[in-house]
């Protein structure tokens, strides 16, 4: 008998224990602003990301998805490491319409753009033909 009343608590526990994990453990929250950045511009950009310490690249004529926890925030643009302006963006929720969705906010990089730095010209140097003597 107290075989049972010790297999029937340990039974009870290990369901309690099974149970609280896969109540910690299920899906987590999704982040709370989901938004497009787009580069019209012919070159691309590099933007920090806010939520690690990574760099995330917006390529030349395209477009990005940008995840942000703050209803206000700054995007600032870089272009070989210069900064190429700032925008300071207020969050919509699912207020923007972008490709068949609904995102919270749009921001666009447009402009002139940066100049593409000129190339060297580089004169060629010819080699001179050398003749060959005769013997004799």
């Amino acid at each position: 008998m107290p075989k049972k009343k010790i297999t029937t608590a340990l039974l009870v526990a290990m369901l309690a224990v099974a149970g609280a994990e896969a109540l910690a453990t299920g899906t987590a929250a999704l982040p709370p602003y989901i938004g497009v950045i787009k580069n019209n511009t012919s070159s691309d950009f590099s933007l920090p990301s806010q939520n690690s310490l990574g760099t995330l690249i917006v390529p030349a004529k395209g477009w990005i998805e940008f995840v942000v926890w703050d209803p206000g925030f700054e995007v600032i643009p870089y272009y070989n490491g210069k900064p190429f302006g700032c925008q300071k963006v207020t969050v919509t929720p699912k207020g923007i319409p972008y490709m068949c969705k609904n995102y919270d906010f749009l921001v666009e990089i447009s402009g002139p753009g940066p100049s593409p730095a000129e190339k060297p010209t580089y004169n060629r140097k010819y080699k001179k033909r050398v003749r060959k003597q005769r013997l004799g």
